[in-house]
């Protein structure tokens, strides 16, 4: 019986490659395990006790007292000096854009709104803030725990800051609605109308998905395949960039990692993004949404077309880049859940490009990559997007599964051979 010789070539390259597998399932697992600290962190600093603020939003009120369910009474004087209640205050929080918020509500003693403050929001501050210079608190003054306070219907959305707002309105509502049910007797509060927000943003998205997945799998039309591409790019500018202003962003990652789950109802075009991405990922192995779609990616991409722009991908370089990308991503995820805070660990020039807002340091990126796309492909993209990084992570563990499931089948044969 003749026996075959290894290729000792073949042994060695398999065997870096167990090496480099090895040490990326090592690095995956720590980097795993300092999140879970950094979320732990976080957990531990968000704020608790908001009594402080109770008597913030009761004018006339000269002290507020605790009862129970969270419920704080303020208490002022009547003509004869003696105490009496004013008015009743209490907390609402809801998720927003970046996590939750939180807002004291202050009633009269029958209800109605006559004071908001803001407690505690994780929000980007320059997109937040709109919300304060537009007057949106202002809208919910006289109102009860009987309205239903939706925004679009009842109170007026502020544009680049709709989940912000929405996120305000349920926690003003959650909160004015305790106060009706603890406090007000003969309240009757009517159920929540909880009615599925669908419109052109979530129809526009499914389209995007349901076209850039069909055209990555044509195989015999490249013609087709390049323009409907092209076709794609540019609709996700106009529409998600520029019409919409609601790009996919570390934010949203860090808003989903820390379990800050905004209410489907009123947030689905969140998670048909967010699901959009993760199930086609990982069918065919490739982010359509980085690829296809992507607002900020289609900028760059568009700037490139114009001066015929390559891809730099110097090998000396290539893997360093890499890695500054991955070691920022993960950076700034740590940071956002170590504060609490996704909206500020964000570092995308997104909204400077289409909303015209943010620091200036965001303003300076902008710049630098808007040149830079003139000269090089997708710069941002290849090399500081911190989205590229975690859609790496989907397909690594795609990768492990379907080597675990080959490993399997190939075992049950070898079983099955030798019986």
């Amino acid at each position: 019986m003749t026996v075959m010789a290894e290729n000792p070539r073949k042994t060695a390259f398999e065997q870096r490659r167990n090496r480099e597998r090895r040490r990326q399932y090592a690095v995956t697992f720590a980097a795993f395990a300092i999140l879970a600290v950094a979320w732990l962190i976080g957990r531990s600093t968000v704020q608790a006790d908001h009594s402080p603020f109770a008597l913030d939003v009761l004018p006339g009120a000269e002290r507020v007292e605790p009862l129970d369910g969270g419920l704080f009474a303020g208490y002022g004087a009547d003509e004869t000096g003696e105490p009496v209640i004013v008015g009743y205050a209490m907390a609402g929080s809801a998720t927003g854009y970046g996590g939750p918020l939180t807002l004291m509500v202050g009633t009269d003693t029958a209800g109605s709104i006559i004071g908001v403050k803001v407690v505690d929001n994780r929000e980007t501050p320059n997109f937040f803030n709109q919300l304060e210079r537009n007057g949106f608190y202002g809208q919910f003054d006289g109102s009860d725990y009987a309205d239903s306070l939706v925004v679009g219907s009842d109170i007026d959305g502020v544009s680049g800051a709709t989940l912000s707002s929405e996120g305000v309105a349920q926690s003003i509502r959650n909160a004015v609605r305790d106060i009706g049910a603890l406090a007000v007797d003969g309240a009757v509060i009517p159920p929540i109308q909880q009615n599925v927000k669908f419109g052109a943003p979530e129809a526009a998205l499914i389209a995007l998905f349901v076209v850039s997945f069909f055209l990555h799998r044509l195989k015999r039309r490249p013609q087709i395949k390049r323009y409907g591409r092209w076709v794609v790019l540019l609709t996700g500018l106009l529409v998600l960039g520029f019409v919409l202003n609601k790009p996919f962003t570390l934010a949203n990652v860090i808003t989903l990692l820390s379990g800050y789950w905004p209410g489907w109802h009123t947030n689905l075009y969140w998670f048909l993004l967010l699901g959009g991405i993760l199930t086609v990922t990982t069918i065919q192995g490739k982010n359509p949404y980085c690829s296809w779609f992507c607002p900020f990616g289609a900028a760059q991409e568009l700037l490139g077309s114009l001066t015929g722009a390559k891809v730099y991908q110097p090998r000396a370089l290539y893997s360093k880049l890499r890695w500054l990308q991955r070691g920022l991503s993960f950076s700034a995820i740590v940071l956002g859940l170590a504060l609490r805070q996704p909206g500020a660990a964000s570092y995308e020039p997104f909204g400077t490009l289409f909303d015209l807002q943010g620091s200036w340091p965001q303003w300076l990126l902008l710049a630098l990559v808007l040149f830079g796309s003139l000269v090089v492909s997708r710069p941002f993209c290849n090399y500081l997007c911190p989205l590229d990084p975690v859609v790496d992570y989907i397909g690594e563990f795609r990768r492990l599964g379907k080597s675990l499931w080959q490993q399997r089948n190939s075992a049950a044969a070898t079983s099955d051979n030798a019986s």
